[in-house]
């Protein structure tokens, strides 16, 4: 149950002025600025937590064991992992389906549509269904660690049944905009209220400006989902990187984008850049051999690297946490801009009410950092008013 008053002052991320935020019924009914009261007390302005909206995840496919792409996947399992995303600051998250059979397909969006529609923890935290394929390119290095045996052109027939299987929640939908029928699918998907985003691709840059012409907004995990060489200039990442209708996704996890790569995204992305985790179900868990469905048998190493076993070069999503992207590019562009990169971003791209920042009206989706420290470290988490203890 939602805690009906609640009051929280602390320093503003963005500002660093002492703020006080009033909390009813889990929405901000009011933002202050006491920075007055503090200024002359050091040493009890010291004490004060930073104060930043809830982090949002475009892209997660699992979490500490549990699979989004497991076709036994149940409501259980994902109300399990909703405290230990909670304490990790992520206040609403987007499940990542990848290419797969259809009627497995089929059955988790129903699944995940029923658990939406079902009120409670699971329906505030999920903010809608990511399809990460299987519209994409079947080519080797543009498909990434998908099963090829499952990639298909855009059929616009499909996702209407796949959305109301999904009960209308899928939100966005990730494509190769080279393939036959791309450009009616978009203007479909945007019809439909979908995000649609260009990944796993290997598309011209003709493909690219008729994609975002069309209405693709995104770019996912820009610079990943790729050939392992391609030619210096033109190719599709300067292409996407390049064209200003597009937001670009990227994954901070130390592994799939330099870290020079990432500066040079995120400069020229401005506001439109967005962390993403990518995370897999054994983020969380311990290095070993694991089997998804989604990738087959992968290898984590005991330095984090998640790759297709047997291939170290594939690499097959990731086994880090939103958070530990955001600490990791804090450290070049600095915490307010990393927050804001997994927070207001996303948020902006997918017309949330966070999209404005912190402000009366919105949803009380509150984490409150441990001031000072260089990676973020969590005292608590707020998801609709209600308190979560953070560490996890």
């Amino acid at each position: 149950m939602d805690q009906l008053n609640l009051i929280i002052e602390g320093i503003h991320y963005a500002s660093r002025r002492v703020v006080r935020i009033g909390i009813r019924n889990g929405f901000i009914y009011s933002l202050g600025d006491i920075d007055d009261i503090y200024w002359t007390d050091e040493g009890r302005r010291e004490q004060l937590p930073l104060i930043a909206p809830g982090l949002i995840d475009l892209q997660l496919n699992g979490f500490m064991g549990v699979d989004f792409n497991d076709p036994e996947l149940g409501g259980a399992q994902v109300e399990a992992i909703l405290p230990l995303l909670l304490r990790l600051g992520v206040t609403m998250f987007y499940p990542a389906l990848v290419t797969g059979p259809k009627k497995k397909t089929f059955r988790l969006l129903q699944t995940l549509g029923e658990l939406i529609e079902g009120g409670g923890p699971v329906s505030r935290m999920i903010g809608g269904i990511h399809l990460e394929g299987p519209f994409i390119s079947g080519e080797d290095g543009p498909r990434g660690a998908h099963m090829k045996r499952y990639c298909l052109e855009p059929d616009i027939g499909l996702l209407h049944r796949w959305q109301e299987q999904a009960q209308g929640h899928i939100r966005i939908v990730t494509l190769a905009p080279e393939l036959p029928g791309s450009g009616e699918f978009i203007r479909e998907c945007v019809r439909m209220g979908i995000r649609a985003a260009i990944g796993h691709t290997a598309a011209s840059r003709e493909d690219i400006e008729r994609a975002a012409e069309a209405g693709a907004t995104l770019s996912t995990h820009l610079g990943n989902g790729a050939h392992p060489l391609l030619p210096r200039h033109p190719n599709y990442i300067w292409d996407q990187l390049a064209e200003d209708r597009l937001y670009a996704s990227m994954i901070a996890d130390g592994f799939h984008l330099p870290d020079s790569v990432l500066k040079v995204f995120v400069r020229t992305k401005g506001e439109k850049a967005i962390l993403v985790s990518d995370a897999m179900p054994f983020a969380g868990q311990e290095p070993g051999l694991y089997e998804s469905p989604a990738t087959g048998k992968v290898r984590l190493t005991k330095e984090g690297r998640l790759h297709r076993e047997g291939n170290p070069g594939l690499l097959a999503g990731s086994a880090a946490t939103l958070l530990e992207g955001v600490g990791r590019m804090s450290r070049m562009e600095g915490l307010t801009f990393a927050w804001n990169m997994a927070s207001l971003h996303p948020a902006s791209l997918i017309d949330l009410p966070l999209r404005y920042g912190l402000h009366v009206g919105m949803p009380a989706d509150l984490v409150l950092l441990q001031p000072g420290t260089g990676t973020p470290v969590i005292r608590k988490t707020y998801k609709n008013g209600v308190e979560v203890t953070g560490g996890a």
